[in-house]
């Protein structure tokens, strides 16, 4: 079968599509699966002489400013999904109108999901589901580095190749970032127990979320329970956003690398690269996962004397500005910061879960007022390839503030003509040696070309700091963010392409 809607599994019909001919040209056999988002069915693409897979999407082409949004969310899944070309990744065909519905025609991948392997055969084992893990992580990492998000990675939406390879399917809820908000407001869609906290809680979502969701994957398929499903919804949802995740020793050596992913905090998870070098040591058969980044969060604690009668007895917890710091796997998640603050926590009165009207949606009540503290400015910016260093507008940075530039999209290249496009950390040490003949167009020496770059421009010479997916550094004096690709000394960048959006963060 072919489709991420795997977790209504229809049983295979012989004919009710047999006399069904979809814009003239796809002919519909049986239906291979059923879910929420549409049917798919297989079907035979006439023209091209191909077996193929078509999703008939349940939603109409016509109707109410709710059903247009729908529309327009359908046809960026196949946008979304026909711009990754990757092994790992479901080939979209095209997108078709007929009969007042939507049609995908895609890819036809001849084997089940993940969820129904595990099913009939079993669970993989850790060094299995670790090289499985590899072939998701780079899936991800070309969804991500063509702007898209996933939103939805669990077992039902890998699908197993003949050979037994992964591919990721169902982008019927990506989101591209192109700015538009395409859910209603709240609505929350996707798998519970599979859904990043960030997403629960309501917070800007970003690749970490999708690295999330494929650590509570791995953990799953390994280790015969998902992490964070409980027996009703509310409880769910509140074991994804504040409770430690439920593992079995059945992980072994991939519990640690999976226990990095599900860090409540996104900027504490471990990145894709990290991820990557831990997870070829587990699939290499090494015993354990090698060295992995700690997670340094902030414990506030509130001065003596700070409580009182109120709040001991609603069970709210007090917030002050004394911090001590801590080394912890599972932490509680942070908000995002913002110019006007930082939400400090939504605390859970009692156990009371909302779910009015979206479908749901996670209202926490009991909110605690903000507390004098670090003040935190986010702004986006896009990084373009040609047009050297660029100040980023909307933060000022100052002697002793903490600077954060992160990536969120994008692709360029140095040269259009004769190199690949790259992602925020360059090429690779064997492509950066092509250009070893124009070394003195990067800005910096150390880092290949195409990487990412940020440095603060002021009246003393500051360094210069590759990016990657995301760099933190403390300012050493006042100064103008600089963001540009390592490919920018004098008239260098005449012949790059591309852009990158980044999201910068100046705490003061």
């Amino acid at each position: 079968m072919t489709s991420g809607d795997g977790d209504h599994q229809a049983a295979t019909h012989p004919h009710p599509g047999r006399q069904r001919l979809i814009a003239g040209r796809y002919q519909l056999h049986d239906v291979l699966g059923r879910g929420g988002m549409g049917t798919v069915w297989r079907a035979h693409d006439q023209l091209l002489d191909r077996p193929v897979a078509a999703k008939e999407l349940h939603i109409l082409t016509h109707g109410d400013e709710e059903h247009r949004i729908r529309v327009r969310r359908a046809i960026r899944e196949a946008r979304a999904v026909a711009r990754v070309p990757h092994p790992h990744v479901v080939g979209v065909h095209d997108l078709v109108e007929y009969e007042d519905r939507l049609w995908i025609v895609m890819e036809l991948v001849q084997g089940p999901s993940l969820a129904q392997s595990i099913a009939g055969t079993g669970l993989l084992t850790p060094q299995h589901t670790a090289a499985l893990g590899l072939q998701l992580l780079d899936a991800l990492e070309a969804v991500h580095a063509a702007g898209t998000l996933h939103r939805d990675v669990k077992p039902a939406n890998v699908l197993l190749r003949p050979d037994g390879s992964a591919v990721l399917t169902d982008f019927g809820i990506a989101a591209l970032d192109d700015g538009e908000f395409l859910t209603t407001t709240g609505e929350l869609v996707g798998s519970l127990e599979f859904m990043a906290p960030e997403r629960v809680m309501g917070w800007e979502v970003g690749p970490a979320s999708d690295l999330w969701s494929l650590g509570a994957t791995l953990a799953t398929v390994c280790g015969g329970q998902s992490p964070f499903r409980r027996p009703a919804r509310p409880a769910t949802l509140h074991a994804v956003a504040y409770e430690a995740p439920v593992l079995t020793e059945r992980l072994g050596p991939l519990r640690p690398v999976v226990e990095a992913l599900l860090r409540k905090t996104p900027d504490d998870r471990l990145s894709a690269a990290s991820a990557r070098a831990a997870l070829r040591r587990v699939a290499a058969g090494e015993p354990d996962a090698g060295p992995l980044p700690s997670a340094t969060v902030r414990v506030f604690f509130p001065p003596a004397g700070s409580y009182d009668a109120d709040t001991m007895t609603s069970g709210r917890q007090p917030f002050a500005q004394t911090e001590r710091h801590t080394t912890s796997l599972n932490s509680r998640p942070q908000p995002p910061r913002s110019s006007t603050g930082r939400r400090l926590l939504w605390v859970l009165a009692g156990t009371a879960v909302l779910a009015a009207g979206v479908v749901g949606g996670l209202f926490l009540t009991g909110t605690l007022p903000l507390t004098a503290g670090p003040k935190t400015t986010t702004t986006r910016q896009v990084v373009q390839s040609a047009a050297g260093w660029q100040p980023v507008t909307g933060v000022t940075v100052r002697k002793g503030d903490e600077v954060t530039v992160r990536f969120v999209s994008g692709q360029w290249t140095a040269d259009y003509r004769n190199m690949p496009m790259a992602g925020p950390a360059g090429y690779d040490a064997a492509t950066d040696e092509l250009l070893d003949g124009a070394k003195n167009c990067k800005a910096d020496a150390k880092a290949p070309f195409a990487t990412l770059l940020a440095q603060l421009k002021g009246q003393k010479t500051f360094p210069i700091h590759p990016v990657g997916q995301k760099v933190t550094f403390r300012a050493t004096g006042n100064g103008t963010l600089q963001l540009g690709m390592n490919d920018l000394a004098g008239s260098c960048s005449a012949d790059n392409k591309g852009a990158m959006t980044v999201r910068v963060s100046v705490t003061r």
